[in-house]
This record gives C-alpha cells, structure tokens and sequence, in this order.
C-alpha cells in the first residue's frame, strides 16, 4: 500500500512539474494591395544605431551599424566589432556607392545588387527603410500580422520574411529578424533619433 502511495506521489509532483504550453498572443493577418502613390507618404526620415548579424552563404557579418535616412538619401555605415569601418554605402538620386576599407568605390543602381556582389549578401534597401519602422513597401504586395495592440509581429514581403522580436518603450522595433532564402539576418536597434 505505502509503495501505491509513493508511485502516487511521484506522478503528482510528475504532473506537477510538466508546464503548461504557452499561450499565443493573438495575431490578425493582413494583406496589403500594392500603392505607388503611397511610397513617398509612407517614406519617413529616420537615424538609427545598432547591431547587425548576417550569415549568408558563405559570408558572416557581425558589428554596428549606424543609418541615416531620408527620402532623397541613405548613409550607412557598418563597423567590424572593434569600430572599424568596413564598409560605407550611400544613396542618391545617381544611385548607390559603397566605398569598402582598403578603400576601394564601387557603384551601382541597386543597393541589393551592389552588396550582394561586393559584400556577398544582399542587403535590401528598398523594403529595409520601411521594415525597420514596423511598416511594409507601398510598393508590392504584402503579408503583415498585427498584433492586439496593432504593433507589426511580422511582414512578408518580396520573398523576405520579418520577425519583429521586441520593441522599445517608444513603440518602435528593437530586435529584427530577417530571412531571404539562405540570408539570415538580426539587427539590435539600440538608439533611434532624427535624421539629419
């Protein structure tokens, strides 16, 4: 009879022990039509400082990154882990350059071509402006979950898929995830700011 009670025992506090499966936040779906007119309404200037990870094909980036935006114009710079420069990329309305640290220029129409062939990954700058913000391209279709608080959980767009992990007290994104096939990227915003 004592072991019966033992066994009984044990399988309570078994029981006890297994946690419950946590509760899904509720999240609404939406898909977002295609808008040009949209594109310079939705495109707002921004600063922004952080850290970025990539791993993509044979390439791994891990360091800072600082970012100002504007409509006309992007500066980016990204920084190895002991604040070195490593690359700068800037665009106008000629285009786009990116000047690496041996230094050496290299110029294109698209930042995404630009990177991918310079850097080895592909860094998309049309969709990144907006997705930073929580915000998807005016530009093409889009798949963005919401959650109750009407904060962007997630976006996919143009084959990338964007998972919004935490956000500052400001309601602005803190910590990304982006994947394109096989680039896999996280950036840590750590300060966002006015650009200038």
């Amino acid at each position: 009879m004592a072991y019966k009670h033992w066994v009984l025992g044990v399988l309570l506090i078994l029981v006890g022990c297994v946690s419950p499966e946590p509760q899904r936040a509720e999240v609404t779906t939406v898909v977002i039509q295609p808008s040009l007119e949209q594109i310079n309404l939705a495109d707002k200037p921004f600063a922004l400082v952080g850290r970025l990870v990539v791993n993509a094909k044979q390439q791994k980036f891990s360091g800072g990154i600082r970012w100002q935006h504007t409509q006309q114009n992007d500066e980016i710079y990204l920084f190895s882990s002991l604040g070195q420069v490593i690359a700068e990329i800037l665009r106008d309305q000629t285009g786009v350059s990116l000047t690496t640290s041996e230094p050496t220029t290299y110029h294109a129409q698209k930042a995404e071509y630009l990177t991918d062939q310079v850097l080895g990954w592909e860094l998309p700058l049309a969709g990144l402006q907006f997705w930073v913000r929580g915000e998807h391209y005016p530009g093409t279709i889009a798949e963005k979950d919401l959650d109750t608080n009407n904060r962007t959980v997630a976006i996919r767009q143009d084959g990338w898929s964007v998972s919004y992990r935490s956000y500052h007290a400001a309601h602005q994104p803190k910590l990304l995830e982006f994947s394109y096939n096989d680039v896999k990227m996280k950036l840590i915003v750590d300060q966002w700011g006015k650009a200038e």
